[in-house]
């Protein structure tokens, strides 16, 4: 089991490394740089004050409450025995990997958020990748398989899983509306949690499931 996690802490590093490559193209790429400042001026210009009102809302999807909300529903399963107690190790983890990949990304890249003067919501930091957006992606994707399980009729699961997929794309959608995040850290950080769940799906998804279940 140890080799299996030395295995994933050198991925990680892996995928931290192509987060960061991906943000030093972004930031001094004059065609992306221009793709970002046309995608966000059309966003703000577009705004409603309804639809400003929801995607106040929505950006807490990506906060610490979706985070804890995911935790909950994993330690509930172990609790019940749905889930091995491996899972809780397993999901600290990946949370462990998100946030240290993001915050790592920010501190290397140091990308200027939007001007502040399109701010809607108070923001901190740099702005590559999106910290949100990244929670987001973990929180529901781990919301997604402990409810999608192969147990469910196959209409729950895609149900669940595109539930999961549009609460992320609504919570990376926020970040641009709000006008604190550019639409290139959205996208990066949805690969770089993708990817990393991927690897932990490949390497530790056979030890995560219980005989039956």
């Amino acid at each position: 089991m140890l080799l299996r996690f030395a295995v994933l802490a050198g991925i990680w590093a892996g995928l931290v490394g192509l987060l960061i490559a991906a943000g030093e193209f972004v930031v001094h790429s004059a065609a992306v740089t221009h793709f970002d400042d046309h995608v966000t001026r059309a966003v703000v210009s577009s705004r409603t004050a309804a639809l400003t009102s929801v995607m106040k809302s929505v950006t807490w999807l990506g906060s610490w409450v979706a985070l804890l909300v995911a935790a909950v529903v994993v330690v509930v399963l172990v609790r019940i025995k749905r889930l091995p107690v491996l899972a809780i190790f397993v999901a600290v983890f990946a949370w462990a990997g998100e946030a240290g990949g993001v915050k790592i990304g920010k501190t290397v890249v140091g990308r200027h958020r939007p001007p502040q003067a399109i701010w809607l919501v108070t923001a901190h930091g740099w702005s590559f990748p999106s910290g949100h957006t990244a929670a987001a992606c973990l929180a529901f994707t781990a919301l997604a398989l402990c409810v999608a399980t192969p147990a469910r009729p196959r209409a729950v699961r895609v149900l669940t899983w595109l539930i999961a997929g549009l609460a992320v794309a609504a919570t990376a959608f926020s970040r641009v509306e709000l006008g604190v995040h550019w639409t290139t850290d959205v996208i990066a950080s949805v690969l770089f949690v993708a990817g990393w769940l991927t690897a932990i799906a490949v390497v530790l998804g056979g030890r995560l499931r219980r005989p039956g279940t």
